[in-house]
This record gives C-alpha cells, structure tokens and sequence, in this order.
C-alpha cells in the first residue's frame, strides 16, 4: 500500500501512540516525505509521452478532474504542514536553561536567568541546575581556545601566515582550491534600508506607491530591512524587483516569501525561515515544509515558465524562471541528502588545514567565549543559542548544490549579513549573553523574520522574482517581456540597487548607468541608484595605509589602547591588527581615483544623472554614517563599538557606497 492509499486515520493514530518525540517525528517524517514524492511522481507520470500520437483532445485531462486532483492535494499538503508543526520545536521566545539530558530525553523547561560566571556563553535558572550540568559544560567551558594565552596556529608553529603576501604557502594546488564553490548566499556587507524615507521623500510616502529593484539581489536582507523599517501606517502599494542570476539563490527568496506569508503561526514561519536562510542543518520536520513549497512552486509553473503566488493576505510573489532553475527544481522537493554526507562535506571546507590561518586571523581579535562562539558555528552550522537542544539534524540543501558540494566558501557566516551592534541588542533581549553571538542572531533575525511576515499580510507588496543577467535585465524590461507580471516597459523605480555590479569585473558604472538611469522615477527627485564596492582596493594605489601611513598611526591606536596590551603585545600578530589600520586611514581620494578610471564622470554625463556629495540613502563609507562626508572615517564613538564592528564584524572597513540621482 503506497502513502497515498494509506488511511490518515491510521497514521494519526500510529502518531498518538508513541511517546518519544523523535519517534513521533521519525514516523511522521518518514510517511510524509514518501507522500511528497508519491505525489511527485503521480503528478509525472499523468505527462503525455513524447512519442505519443493521440488527438490533443484526447490527453488533456478535463478541468474538472484536473481541479478536483488540485484541491485534493491542496488538503492533504495543508494536513502535512499543520502536522509538521505540530511535532517540530517550538521557537524560543526567551533564553531557556542550558540544563539538558540528551541521553534521558530531557530539558530543564524553565528561562535561563543566570549566566555562567566563567565562559557567559550559557545560562541556568538556579544554581541547582547549573552544578547538575556542570560535568557537560565543563568541556566547552574548558574549551583550550577560551584559553587566555591562546595563540593563533602561525605563532605556534613559527613561521609566517599563509594569507601574507610573501608567504611561500601562498601557493594553493588546484586540489585545494576546491573547498565551496564561492556563491555568496549571505553576502558580507550588513542589510541596510535601501530607502530611508526620513531623509528622502519623508512621512508622506506612506501613503505613496512605490517601486523598488535589486537587480543582483543575493538574499533578501535588504528587502527585508527596508520593508520593515516603512512606517507602520504605510498604505501605498510597494512593488518589488527581486533578481538574482543563480537558480539556487532565486529559489530560495521565493520559497521564503511562501513560508513566511503563507504559514498561518507567523512565530513558527519566522523559525522555519531562519534557519533555511541561515543554518546548515533543520529540523526533519521542516524539510517536509520545504519540500511542499518547492511542490506548490513547481505546481505554480505555467507553461510559458511565469508562475504567481498569493502570500499573505494582500501581497504576491511571481516571476518568470529559467530554464536551469526548472530543471534544478525536483531536487529540492525532497530530501534526500544525508547527515553525515552534509557533515563530512562541511568539514572539509571549513577546516581545510592550508585555510586555518584565515580563521585564526579572526580569531586573536576576538575575547575568548567569541573565539568559540565562532568555532561552534563553524564545526556545526546551526543560528541557535549555545548549548540549547534544537534538534537539526537534516542538511540544509539549500546550501548545497545538486551534487552535495557547499555552495560558499569556507568563511561565509550569516553574522556577516547583519550590523553586530543591533544583533547583540536583539538577542540581549530576549535574555542571551552578548558572549553568545549566534544566540543573539537567532532572537535578532526571529524579531526582523517576524515583523516582516505581519506586513507581508498587512502591506500591499507584489515581488517581482527573475533570474537574469543584470544587463539582460535592463533590455528585457525595455522590450516589455515582463508585462505579463505586472513590469510594463514603462516601469520606473524609485531606488534601483546594483550591489557590487558596479565594479569592472562584472559589469562596471559606465554600463550600468547606461542600462538603469534609464529605470529611474523622474517624477520622484529622490530616486537613486546605489551601489557598493568591495573589490576596488587591489586594483587602486594609496587604497590601503602603507608602512608610513602605519607609522604614522601606530601611535593614535596605542594611545586609544588598541594595540600594545598585553593580549596583543606579539608582534607577529601585526597581519591580524591590519584592519585597525584600515579603520582609521581615509581611502576617499583613491576611491576618487578609482572612479575616475572607470570613466565615471562621462557615463553620468551621457546617462543625465550625477553623483550624490552628500549620501542620503546609505553611507558613503562602511561604518560611516548617512549624509557623512566622502572623507569620514568609521564611525565607533565607544569602546563597545569599535569591538564590535572592528573585531568581531568581518567587513574589511575599506568597503564604499555610490549614490546617482537625477541630474
């Protein structure tokens, strides 16, 4: 009898009788993913063959049948969703006790109130609790790199660091270069609110329909920090370009906008959506959640590959797809991949042993619990509190490609995506220790999760989600290709973001301005195409502090105590103060130069617009604030913030922004 023929009496029941919940979710999980692709093959199975030389009339299914089929599904695929969340983890609202027996199934269930003296990086609701978990703390509290005198690898073996310029290891084999294929999922600049109403059109936009674009997207952080920073009474209509080249990457913006707009709890939406964006391993409950919408996509495909989707109660997510992210799709509607696959494949890039100098580089700038904070996610993955069970064991496929290879590099971290400062703030909140970094982004990315799920159902937003090349982007909109999905030839935007695309190596600021000046509101003054750059320093002279920049500074970062105490007294630690550098040189006249190279001030003269002096958007430099001028340093007034941003933060401070508006 397969799945489907099984009575779903029988399985409730079978469910009812067990008492552990891995039992539960063992049966549940096997039954259903067995139903997922039961109904997948059923579904391909009705396709007519190639070679099949019946009458049109006679292989088309009437849409009665065809209908019925549909709601039939529909019913059965709300009753696995429902009963998916019904034995998955509940979200954590505050920090709970780190008191747990995995081998007897059990957990303290009350509020962790009481952090450990020595490590902070977990808490207990009595002291009871914590001398009863002591003999499982004490090995990561023990952990040799909390150690006080830990040294990075170069200094223990005496030699030079691999990634300095004149280190003979520098020499990487082909073999080694393939660790993760080097797509950027989470990127490494923090989300920013690509609008900024109050220092642009102001309050009364709210009442505005706008418009915007991310035409080389990657994920959706910035769509969602600027969705959730419009005020609370927006009520125009926001229209939304989502376009990213990489199939596996648009995949999975749709696959969130589903989940987080269609998922009745919002809180359980939030959780599911947090940890497919950002976790390397899910809870096996939740795959089935995903494979349903990967099925309810592929179902969404019409013939002429455009699909559309209600999310929420007043917004829609469609798009037209490529052909690669259709024949990608019946991978990802089910799961398939193994744990210890995903693992052993997880190792291999992330302690590749000729990368361990890059790691350590990041680790001697860090305070001992956040040296293993870091460590923890690198060896598992997981955005969740440190020590708290979660129950992931199911690979993330979505960070995998078809054939089992990660898809990043080896130091990609979602902690990147986000400013550290408001992360450790969020999680504070909730009851986390600022010691447990990727404790406070599960509570800080569950509150921005949240909020944007209530205004997918409150706000009026239609996405527009395209795999194209961002060149072919702009021609195809002018040619009206999208007008079936709501993008008419004449459409304009009000911000257009262009992300790195402004670089020479992919398309280049001529290039752009010529394919998106073009895509600007002329009747809003204050639209603006923004772009960044992260790649311009090795291409510019003067881009970096040279040995009597450094001279120079060396005494200002002494007298700010940055350097020269006694955990960062060895000299050898040199290459990993090289940042601190960088956080006070200003590098706005090689940037000048930079664009002046590019044929910058030419293309803004034929496109009819021109670079913005004073940034109203975004900032003119990383760390720097709006409307700051060119020449402005980072900006980290306390202690606090220059830990954060400098040391823990992993954005090179060399990182400009671009702002063109019309002339």
């Amino acid at each position: 009898m397969t799945a489907r023929e099984k009575p779903l009496f029988a399985l409730a029941e079978q469910l009812d009788s067990l008492q552990l919940a891995d039992a539960k979710q063992e049966a549940l999980t096997a039954y259903l993913q067995e139903t997922v692709d039961t109904l997948e093959a059923q579904r391909n199975s009705t396709k007519p063959s190639p070679d099949a030389l019946l009458p049109e009339e006679e292989t088309e299914p009437s849409s009665t049948e065809d209908e019925s089929a549909t709601d039939e599904e529909h019913v059965f695929l709300d009753w696995i969703t429902k009963r998916s969340m019904q034995v998955s983890k509940k979200p954590l609202e505050r920090l709970p006790c780190a008191n747990v027996k995995a081998e007897e199934d059990w957990r303290c269930d009350k509020e962790g109130k009481m952090a450990c003296t020595a490590c902070k990086l977990v808490s207990y609701c009595s002291k009871e609790c914590q001398r009863e978990h002591w003999r499982h703390h004490k090995q990561d509290c023990k952990d040799p790199i909390r150690f006080l005198d830990w040294k990075p690898a170069w200094i223990r073996g005496s030699r030079t660091p691999i990634f300095t310029s004149n280190s003979a290891a520098r020499a990487i084999t082909e073999e080694q270069r393939q660790f993760g294929l080097g797509l950027q999922i989470w990127g490494t600049i923090p989300a920013m609110d690509t609008l900024n109403l109050a220092n642009n059109e102001g309050v009364s936009a709210s009442q505005s329909n706008l418009a915007l674009a991310y035409v080389a997207s990657g994920d959706l952080k910035n769509v969602l920090r600027t969705v959730n920073e419009l005020p609370s009474d927006f009520s125009g209509e926001l229209t939304v370009l989502v376009n990213d080249h990489d199939p596996i990457v648009a995949l999975r913006n749709v696959l969130l906008l589903m989940i987080l707009g269609n998922i009745e709890n919002i809180n359980q939406a939030a959780d599911i959506a947090l940890h497919l964006w950002a976790s390397t391993f899910i809870q096996t409950q939740h795959t089935l959640i995903y494979s349903r919408a990967s099925l309810e996509f592929k179902q969404a495909l019409q013939k002429d590959d455009l699909f559309s989707i209600k999310i929420g109660n007043n917004s829609t997510v469609s798009g037209m797809v490529s052909e690669v992210t259709k024949d990608i799709l019946p991978h990802y509607t089910h799961y398939d991949m193994p744990f210890e696959e995903a693992s052993t494949e997880l190792d291999r890039v992330r302690f590749e042993p000729t990368r361990v100098d890059r790691h350590h580089r990041i680790y001697c700038r860090l305070e001992p619990s956040h040296r293993l904070s870091f460590l923890e996610y690198r060896r598992f993955g997981i955005v969740f509190p440190f020590g708290a069970p979660h129950s992931m064991s199911a690979p993330n496929k979505f960070l995998f490609s078809p054939d089992g290879q990660w898809l990043q590099d080896d130091m990609a971290s979602p902690l990147e995506s986000w400013n550290v400062e408001d992360v450790i703030a969020g999680g504070k909140a909730h009851g986390a220790q600022s010691a447990d970094l990727y404790g406070c982004l599960y509570f800080y990315l569950s509150d921005q999760l949240r909020t944007f799920a209530r205004r997918l159902r409150k706000f009026k937003i239609s996405f527009k989600v395209l795999t194209e090349d961002v060149r072919d982007l702009s021609k195809n909109l002018t040619t009206g290709l999208y007008e079936s999905i709501g993008l008419p030839k004449d459409t304009v935007f009000d911000r257009i973001d262009v992300s790195d695309m402004i670089d020479a190596e992919f398309v280049g600021i001529p290039n752009i301005l010529e394919d998106w000046a073009p895509f600007l509101n002329k009747a809003n003054q204050y639209s603006a195409i923004l772009g960044h750059s992260t790649s311009w320093v090795p291409k510019q002279h003067n881009s970096q502090p040279g040995d009597a920049d450094i001279k120079l500074l060396t005494p200002l970062l002494i007298k700010m105590d940055r350097i020269g105490g006694q955990n960062n007294s060895h000299p050898d630690l040199m290459p990993a103060w090289f940042k601190y550098y960088v956080a006070l040189y200003d590098n706005s006249s090689a940037f000048e130069e930079y664009l002046k190279k590019q044929g910058t001030d030419e293309a803004m003269s034929k496109a009819g617009v021109k670079r913005r002096s004073k940034h109203t958007v975004i900032p003119q430099r990383i760390g720097a604030r709006v409307g700051d001028p060119a020449n402005a340093l980072p900006y980290f007034p306390t202690d606090d913030a220059w830990y954060w941003n400098v040391h823990v933060g992993q954005a090179l401070l060399s990182e400009r922004f671009v702002e063109f508006g019309l002339a």
